[in-house]
């Protein structure tokens, strides 16, 4: 049986915290209301899940969701697969994102901005620096208005993460550059 995200996340989340409602274990795994009631009305079904029934206790619990072996067993198994397919999406974008920058370089372009989420500007910088490419990211702007702020002169490429709505003809007008000094990454 091959589990879902969602459904990963549910055990792990059963796994490490004590859940004594669906609103809580939904809000805890970062899935919607619905889909927590689905993921455990299948996985009481299948002995991954139990609900223990705690009426007497004086904290006026009703009832917890307990992870019963088979379901850590569960969770055990379709760890493994889960972090082998993520590392294996890392790996896919981090050669991906490689070639994109290695061709950049061809281009002779050397001090780059990057505009974009600052974890995606780390990631690119780890890869210049991993595969020796000969470019230096200069900065780092969440968005691309923050460029007004700095002299066109201090990077000869800028590298866009985001689509901007009315395109990077706007951006080059607005800011004042070579339209062909902004490169969407993908």
């Amino acid at each position: 049986m091959e589990l879902s995200e969602k459904a990963f996340a549910v055990l792990d989340t059963l796994d490490s915290c004590s859940v004594f409602n669906q609103r809580q274990l939904a809000r805890l795994a970062g899935i919607s209301l619905g889909q927590a009631n689905y993921i455990l009305k299948s996985f009481v079904a299948k002995g991954f899940v139990k609900i223990g029934n705690f009426r007497k206790n004086p904290h006026k619990i009703s009832y917890m969701y307990l992870l019963t072996p088979k379901g850590v067993q569960a969770k055990s198994r379709h760890a493994v697969k889960f972090i082998t397919s993520k590392l294996e999406e890392y790996d896919t974008l981090r050669i991906r994102l490689a070639a994109r920058l290695a061709a950049i370089e061809n281009n002779t372009q050397k001090r780059v901005g990057f505009v974009g989420p600052r974890i995606v500007s780390t990631f690119i910088d780890s890869i210049i620096v991993e595969k020796k490419l000969n470019l230096l990211l200069t900065g780092y702007f969440r968005d691309w208005r923050d460029l007004k702020e700095i002299d066109a002169g201090a990077y000869n490429l800028v590298l866009l993460f985001d689509d901007v709505p009315g395109g990077l003809n706007r951006i080059a007008e607005s800011l004042g550059i070579a339209r062909d000094k902004l490169v969407p990454l993908w």
